[in-house]
């Protein structure tokens, strides 16, 4: 939704910034599990996300989701992830365990352990009584790198139900309490909320599930054939993410009219002195990052 790999969509970093400066609170929510938050934090960094625009604690992760679901049942599992993913997951990892000490396998998009060797070993110890399988997240595809779709890891999940007999737990986007989650920490109720994704599945059916409004945007892993989807409905369709802010911020604030904007963020402005230089500061920056999105 706002990149693809290290290439950033085109003034998301500028949107962002609209919605901060707006005071809309965000929340960064993500199925990757090639890498932890730690890392995928500076990958973003480096593509402009700085500290006011992006927080670590604003980015959630389905890994960080999947370690707390597998502490909190006391279970160490056998990680089908990559290394990179590690840092969030030493808590529950069972690499050096055996037998019956492993309750679970935990399985992401992992391309250089999703082979036979590898997934055989995940079939033997789900063979055994009272193991769980759990699934970072199970999407079949995503956009590489290259720009072209690849498989994820929902096919492996697949295989492994098949092979076992065991339904996997799904962690992340579209489950339930993956979103629960987002609108505890934010302190928000679905109503009051918005989803922007590229994913008809993970994050427009998940969001609508849950009664948040849904606003699709036509780049990553998204498909013209999304937009014909006759049962899932996304309440807006646009271009990307940037779109989606200016939509956000079009329905809530009158950008061109000062006490507007005063009064939606409920700064008192009518029939008071002339405005303070922190409100003046905020006005301005508002209609100018607005402005900036429109003119690029």
């Amino acid at each position: 939704t706002i990149h693809i790999g290290d290439t950033l969509v085109p003034r998301a970093v500028e949107a962002i910034r609209l919605l901060k400066a707006c005071g809309v609170k965000v929340k960064f929510l993500t199925n990757t599990s090639k890498t932890s938050r730690r890392r995928l934090l500076g990958q973003l960094r480096k593509l402009g996300f700085d500290e006011g625009c992006m927080k670590e604690g604003d980015i959630m992760t389905s890994v960080v989701a999947a370690r707390n679901y597998l502490m909190d049942k006391n279970l160490k599992a056998y990680c089908l992830t990559e290394e990179a993913v590690m840092d969030d997951l030493k808590e529950i990892d069972g690499k050096n365990m055996i037998g019956e000490e492993r309750g679970a396998v935990l399985i992401g998009l992992a391309p250089s352990m999703l082979n036979y060797h590898k997934m055989n070993e995940a079939f033997r110890i789900l063979g055994k009584e009272d193991t769980e399988l759990v699934a970072i997240h199970r999407s079949k595809y995503f956009r590489d790198g290259d720009g072209q779709l690849s498989l994820g890891p929902g096919p492996f999940v697949a295989a492994l139900e098949e092979a076992s007999g065991k339904k996997a737990h799904v962690i992340g986007k579209p489950s339930s309490s993956f979103y629960a989650a987002a609108l505890a920490d934010l302190e928000c109720d679905a109503k009051n909320c918005v989803m922007i994704g590229d994913d008809i599945i993970g994050d427009i059916e998940g969001a609508k599930k849950e009664g948040i409004a849904t606003i699709l945007v036509r780049t990553g892993k998204f498909l013209i054939k999304d937009e014909e989807n006759k049962t899932i409905k996304p309440d807006v369709i646009v271009d990307s993410v940037v779109e989606a802010v200016d939509w956000i911020v079009g329905e809530e604030y009158d950008t061109d009219n000062e006490e507007a904007i005063l009064k939606d963020m409920e700064v008192e402005g009518e029939g008071e002195p002339p405005l303070s230089p922190r409100e003046e500061k905020m006005v301005k920056e508002i209609q100018s990052l607005r402005h900036q999105l429109k003119a690029m």
